[in-house]
């Protein structure tokens, strides 16, 4: 019988849709039989190179076939995959294989000087192996070509993956997921694309592959991205195709033609950031002759996840794409999907309905009463806890009359009738004067005013009221004026979320997968209030 291991599931949907195309990059089309066996061997090369059960491995990797081998092959063994981002500095890659006590580390070979400076002896990943080269590691290809052992490894629906934070409010922290949690908490079970929901047993996944429509899914951030790697496996395990860009920086004009070319019918996004130069690129292709349009007639849905997908840039995509379902999902590396907004609401950034597995915690302790404001958290499938770090586990991950619940960071309140309004990120809340202001309410009024292109709100220190409010933005003209802005946001914010300063830049900074950096839009702020 099969487990929830997400190889057994693999293959449950390889045996049922083998010549199915599963993943496409670039000129490159593999079907589930093809992945299938490409994450097969790459387990064998893990086995051949001393690689078990619970060894950590890292993909430091662009989105390609080579990472879902990866991953998939880790897997395979009893091995724990872990995301390594492939924009960190040597430094930081240095205190990530430490933290992550990473036994082999799987790089492409345009990395290998970073990897080569953060190895440290001793500590140092045991085993290198290196996609694309041999500078500094064994060549991946050469060693799938050579005779290797077989698998003798037993899978378990708690075998581990770690998915490390992105690292926006401090350093990354590596969320342990026992596959069957994951499964369901973050991929929705299997139920997604079926109107009977979860299913109850993996052997179920095979008439739902079989049956289901095989559509087209693209992510476009990369899958060291928790919400990439989270829509490329729900799409593998209902048997559909996954699209993956060849390119490592986001290109919006390439990422439509791709959508065109492959008939995507499913696109993922990060928020704003990757929102705005899509709807941009959009726009100025619908201004050209309508025989040089895109043809994006199967495109059916946008998804976001993983930051804020603001309102006015929802209303921008539905302008151009009347028949696309545009979404906005909440979720976290130590939550899973939360989901979509269920409730019509004017204050704060997403308000569900009463539901048993969410709930609002107050001073890490406490179930807040109604009315009362705390920490958005989650109970049912979790994580088991940050890696190493028994500390931060005891603070994210609670027991309260017996339920265990996760700590997403999210600031929330439980309304009166029970529903929870998600006010934004706890750790950026600014105080002013003794009230409580959440950026992402301020962002997204901001992103609403038609000259401005992105914006950052941070707290700055203030002698009398403790914070002030300044925004951090960037312009499409050179019109506007810190007047305007500001009367902008009067006529939808209180007055004391309205920015004090207003500091324009070239560009506003933000990760390679489209999250806020804060600590930036603050050094900017400080230093020129």
């Amino acid at each position: 019988m099969s487990t929830y291991n997400f190889s057994d599931l693999l293959q449950i949907v390889a045996d049922t849709v083998p010549d199915r195309i599963a993943l496409v990059h670039g000129e490159l089309e593999l079907t589930y039989t093809e992945l299938n066996q490409f994450a097969d061997r790459v387990a064998r090369v893990l086995v051949a190179k001393g690689v078990g059960a619970n060894d950590n491995v890292g993909l430091q990797l662009t989105n390609s076939p080579e990472y879902l081998a990866g991953f998939f092959g880790a897997c395979r063994i009893g091995a724990v995959p872990f995301n390594v981002n492939y924009r960190y500095s040597s430094a930081e890659l240095s205190y990530l294989y430490e933290d992550s006590r990473v036994k082999a580390l799987l790089f492409d070979s345009e990395f290998s000087d970073d990897v080569k400076e953060a190895c440290k002896p001793g500590s140092s990943p045991e085993v290198l192996l290196e996609v694309g080269g041999a500078r500094l590691g064994e060549n991946l290809a050469g060693i799938l070509e050579s005779v290797l052992p077989e698998i003798d490894a037993v899978r378990h629906d708690h075998d581990l993956i770690i998915i490390y934070t992105g690292g926006t409010t401090g350093y990354p922290k590596g969320v342990m997921w026992p596959h069957k949690h994951l499964f369901f908490s973050a991929l929705g079970g299997g139920g997604f694309f079926h109107a009977d929901g979860a299913v109850t047993h993996p052997e179920e996944l095979v008439g739902r592959v079989s049956e289901g429509m095989a559509l087209t899914t693209m992510p476009l951030a990369p899958l060291m991205h928790g919400a990439a790697l989270w829509t490329s496996l729900v799409a593998l395990f209902a048997g559909h195709k996954v699209v993956l860009s060849n390119r490592v920086n986001f290109d919006a004009s390439h990422a439509w033609q791709l959508i065109q070319d492959h008939q995507v019918n499913i696109v993922s996004i990060v928020g704003d950031a990757m929102a705005l130069p899509l709807i941009e690129t959009l726009e100025q292709n619908r201004s050209k002759p309508e025989a040089d349009n895109w043809a994006l007639d199967h495109l059916f849905n946008i998804g976001s996840g993983g930051a804020v997908f603001s309102e006015a840039l929802q209303q921008r995509f539905t302008a151009l794409l009347p028949n696309l379902f545009v979404m906005s999902s909440l979720g976290a590396t130590e939550t899973g999907t939360v989901g979509a907004s269920d409730v019509q609401t004017d204050e704060g950034i997403m308000r569900y309905a009463p539901r048993d597995d969410l709930a609002v915690i107050v001073d890490g302790q406490c179930l807040a009463e109604r009315g009362e404001e705390g920490i958005l958290a989650r109970s049912g499938m979790l994580p088991v806890g940050y890696f190493g770090d028994e500390k931060k586990t005891r603070e994210s991950f609670l027991t309260i009359d017996g339920v265990k619940y996760a700590l997403g960071g999210d600031a929330a309140r439980l309304e009166e009738d029970g529903s929870i309004t998600v006010l934004g990120r706890g750790s950026m809340c600014i105080n002013s004067g003794g009230e409580k202001i959440f950026p992402e309410e301020v962002e997204s009024t901001l992103k609403g005013y038609d000259a401005v292109d992105d914006v950052l709100v941070v707290g700055i220190p203030h002698k009398k009221w403790g914070q002030q409010v300044a925004a951090v933005y960037s312009a499409n003209t050179d019109e506007v004026s810190e007047n305007d802005l500001r009367n902008f946001c009067r006529d939808s914010l209180a007055g004391y979320k309205v920015p004090k300063l207003f500091i324009r830049v070239e560009k506003v900074q933000r990760t390679v997968v489209g999250k806020p950096d804060y600590n930036w839009a603050k050094s900017v702020a400080e230093q020129l209030q």
